[in-house]
């Protein structure tokens, strides 16, 4: 965790170096973009604290009003390993926010939004033979992620997002909250 920490703050405060082209963009109407990477989970369960690291996945399907300003529905996956009652799995503590992604040059971006928190199964590991091991769970969630574009090829752009999000959503168990941070590689279409 403390790695995924110092190497995302490197790569923002770097960032600002990089960010000194001007360059023009004509970012508008339809937005759609998909990433893959890691991230670290920190959950806190009524009896125990669990810190996990998997596979991390965002999507969002939104809308460019200009050049800087974006709207969109925004969906953060987070796996981790459930092992707190019957058989170890993975699930998914995530979320999908309503969510706005403003440019601040036409390379760095920052994006801020709230919504439905999840802890879900993952559709690869659901054997259903415990019960509730194919129960949804809600609660409220919060999203903020920093992204640099890296390269960009006509209306696609291929960049690298640091994202946070925070659930508290009521399990069986009890009320448990967590705190997932992600170091993502994606595309975006516009």
């Amino acid at each position: 965790m403390k790695v995924l920490v110092v190497v995302t703050i490197c790569c923002l405060l770097s960032v600002p170096a990089f960010a000194q082209e001007s360059e023009t963009s004509n970012r508008r109407g339809v937005f759609l973009g998909f990433a893959a990477g890691v991230a670290n989970s920190n959950l806190k369960f009524p009896a125990e604290t669990q810190n996990n690291t998997n596979l991390a996945l965002n999507w969002k399907i939104g809308y460019l009003f200009n050049s800087k300003l974006a709207v969109l529905l925004n969906g953060a996956v987070s796996i981790y390993e459930y092992d707190l009652s019957g058989r170890s799995r993975s699930r998914d503590f995530g979320g999908v926010f309503a969510s706005v992604q403003y440019f601040l040059s036409p390379k760095i971006s920052v994006l801020g939004g709230v919504g439905i928190g999840t802890d879900a199964p993952v559709f690869y590991d659901v054997e259903g033979e415990e019960p509730g091991e194919t129960d949804y769970h809600l609660g409220i969630g919060l999203v903020s992620s920093v992204g640099y574009e890296l390269h960009r090829y006509k209306k696609y752009s291929f960049g690298i997002q640091a994202r946070f999000n925070y659930s508290r959503v009521k399990l069986p168990i009890g009320e448990t909250s967590g705190f997932t941070s992600a170091l993502l590689l994606g595309v975006d279409y516009y």
